[in-house]
Order: C-alpha cells, then sequence, then structure tokens
C-alpha cells in the first residue's frame, strides 16, 4: 500500500532547525549518493513520534482522530 505524501509547513524555533540542517549534512556525509534535507528528517522524526504515540494509544488519550 502507498502512502500519499503531502505538504505540511511547520515553524520551529531556530536551534531546531539548525539541529536538522546539521544531521542532514552528516547523513549527506555518510552517504553523498543520497540527498537528505532537514525538512526530510524532521518529516521522518514526526511521522515516528506520531506511529509511537498511536501503538501506545496515547492518540485516543489526547483527544488525537483516528482517520483510518
Amino acid at each position: 500500500m502507498e502512502t500519499k505524501k503531502v505538504q505540511l509547513n511547520l515553524y520551529v524555533p531556530e536551534k531546531y532547525r539548525d539541529m536538522l540542517q546539521r544531521m542532514a549534512a552528516e547523513r549527506m556525509l555518510n552517504d553523498p549518493r543520497r540527498s537528505v534535507t532537514a525538512s526530510k528528517i524532521g518529516a521522518e522524526i514526526l511521522c515516528q513520534y506520531l506511529d509511537d504515540l498511536k501503538e501506545k494509544g496515547v492518540l485516543k488519550l489526547a483527544g488525537g482522530v483516528q482517520n483510518e
């Protein structure tokens, strides 16, 4: 099953942007053939965090809506 990706704009403090950019640069140094951006890493982190919350059932407690 393929997941459709959509754009979401988030505003974060500068220190977190810098941290994500540094992480992207480190990944690209480890494997220059792959393009990595701060946005991509931020999306990975957010998706993993939300998946973890869903597995724990925390989304229901926090009033999250299940769309599946």
